[in-house]
């Protein structure tokens, strides 16, 4: 695997947000130190070109301008005096017109396209001269390059792009799933089998990393309108790309155009477009789910400033499935018979233990979902250093209430769990010298949170059960406290991405300077069993009040940590 990561240094646990932004600026500062002048991606369309007359003589001064075919957008430059010109152009769309006017040359216009994964997209073209005219020759400064964003696949061969249309409309947006659905990557699910990561190699999921526009990437999820263009890769030929050992998830944010574009989405599943036998739902399986979406992208200036934006919101319910309502074919199927269950509630009863929420049982399970993703661009077309400028934004939210099954532990024993996600990234791009340089700053964050509804002494009690049919039964049931369910996660990251590109004369060769600097921070309270777990081995212990075991843990498990990582990479 390619790592340009060359060194990487603990400091301290941090002292959260003040000390955030500190080394957040120390950042910004030592990454314009490391790359002379800022810049912005790291991924933009270069079109580069030489024109020349009939008697290929370069053609100095020629008025060069592209236009992209899915956005309308233009962009121009000028010929030097070589006849050589180039253009930065943001999006990435890979296809443009090309239109070519010179004094005294007849006009030429043609199609650019991008075939494979050419880093650089060559307009070269030849003009004739205009009949009964003299040629007028005219000197003008260089106007050179204007504005950017591409996505070119590594040379390696390993990288495959995504297809949205591979997973199921649910899961739409959902980058695990979208990883999951390339050929050779295994899916990783969660206790309720939706996607929680995905594993190249036999890895696990913990040695993939995500990135947006070079950067890394907090979230796993966005709008399933947002427009992007994703990709994975995992054998990486570019030394730019480390920091990973399974696979690298890759997101390049789109950019606006000259047309106005409204789209909306909806989802819906019901319970009656569901098949499921009668012990599914005895169990509750069958669910609805709500999900609304949209995009808005289109031009704030024509040619100059664009913007676009996506979001999302949905609700997933089902019926909740409790000790209270749950069948005796259910109840068999969760290993526990239903005199069993009685014999519980009339115990927990006596003994005062709580067995509903705010005095009610939750006849439902909600799964809330929220996201939102967008990006401003500013890309002045008369710039003679081809600066663009960038704004991307993105944010989530999602709420499960209550966790668990509850087919196994009284309600009271369950919670809420709950994660917030944000982050906001700066970028710049321009020619310093005959350098293009790009550069990125970025800044997200994440959290996530477990509730339990009772604060208490956390109990289980094995139960045995005896069914009609002869077989038998062993289940744990929980109640009290959740010993389990008040821990959290927080995680912040800050830092800078350069890259410096020369290219050749001839267009066939690309030098690469990248360079990064980045902060990461976290918190974890991994603190269970707080209160004490006591264990019952039947029934009839518990209603004697006779435990066969408690245990406690006497010291929180809390840890803060920060990590500087630097890498520099020449290719």
């Amino acid at each position: 695997m390619s790592n340009p990561v060359l060194c990487a240094a603990q400091v301290p646990p941090f002292r959260w947000l003040p000390e955030m932004f500190r080394r957040f600026a120390v950042a910004v500062v030592l990454t314009v130190c490391m790359c002379a002048l800022p810049a912005g991606a790291q991924q933009l369309d270069v079109i580069r070109g030489q024109i020349s007359g009939p008697d290929a003589a370069p053609i100095d001064g020629a008025s060069v301008t592209a236009t992209s075919v899915q956005g309308g957008v233009n962009r121009s430059a000028k010929t030097d005096r070589t006849g050589r010109f180039t253009i930065t152009f943001p999006g990435g769309e890979g296809d443009y017109f090309i239109n070519i006017a010179a004094i005294g040359f007849v006009p030429r216009r043609f199609e650019l396209k991008r075939s494979a994964d050419e880093e650089i997209l060559v307009a070269d073209a030849r003009l004739q001269r205009m009949a009964l005219l003299d040629t007028v020759r005219t000197v003008a400064a260089n106007r050179a390059r204007v504005n950017r964003n591409e996505k070119a696949a590594d040379v390696g061969g390993t990288e495959q792009t995504t297809n949205a249309g591979a997973v199921s409309a649910a899961q739409q947006g959902d980058l695990n799933a979208m990883a999951a659905s390339i050929p050779g990557v295994t899916p990783v699910t969660g206790a309720d089998g939706d996607p929680a990561g995905f594993s190249v190699l036999g890895l696990s999921a913990d040695q993939n990393s995500t990135t947006l526009n070079g950067s890394n990437f907090g979230s796993t999820s966005i709008p399933r309108d947002a427009s992007v263009l994703s990709s994975l890769i995992t054998n990486p030929y570019d030394v730019s790309r480390g920091g990973f050992s399974g696979g690298q998830f890759n997101i390049s944010g789109g950019s606006g155009s000259n047309f106005i574009r409204r789209s909306n989405s909806l989802n819906l599943d019901a319970p009656s477009l569901q098949w499921s036998d009668r012990l599914g739902r005895s169990l509750g399986q069958q669910y609805t789910n709500v999900s609304v979406g949209g995009a808005l992208a289109g031009p704030i200036v024509t040619d100059k400033a664009f913007y676009n934006v996506s979001y999302q919101a949905g609700r997933r319910m089902n019926d909740l499935q409790t000790l209270f309502n749950t069948d005796a074919a259910g109840l068999q199927a969760s290993g526990i018979s239903a005199d069993s269950v009685s014999r519980l509630l009339a115990i927990a009863s006596a003994s005062r233990i709580p067995t509903s929420i705010n005095g009610s049982v939750p006849g439902s399970r909600y799964g809330d979902n929220a996201s939102l993703f967008g990006s401003v661009n500013l890309t002045p077309p008369g710039s003679s250093t081809g600066q663009t400028f960038n704004l991307t934004f993105n944010g989530s939210a999602s709420r499960q209430t209550p966790v668990g099954q509850l087919t196994s532990e009284l309600p009271a024993h369950s919670g809420d769990r709950r994660s917030y996600g944000a982050g906001v990234q700066g970028r710049h791009s321009a020619y310093v010298h005959s350098l293009l340089s790009e550069t990125t700053l970025n800044m997200n964050g994440n959290r996530s949170y477990g509730t339990p509804y009772t604060v208490a002494p956390n109990g289980s009690v094995l139960v045995n059960s005896n069914f009609a049919d002869g077989t038998t039964g062993v289940r744990q049931i929980g109640f009290g406290g959740n010993a389990s369910l008040g821990t959290s996660n927080s995680s912040a990251t800050v830092g800078g991405v350069n890259q410096l590109s020369w290219f050749s004369k001839n267009n066939k060769h690309r030098v690469k300077l990248a360079s990064e600097l980045r902060q990461d921070f976290y918190t974890q309270d991994q603190t269970t069993n707080a209160l004490g777990s006591f264990f019952f081995t039947s029934l009839g212990e518990l209603q004697a009040n006779r435990p066969a075991s408690f245990t406690r843990a006497l010291q929180p498990r809390v840890q803060t940590g920060s990590e500087t990582v630097g890498a520099l990479s020449f290719g």
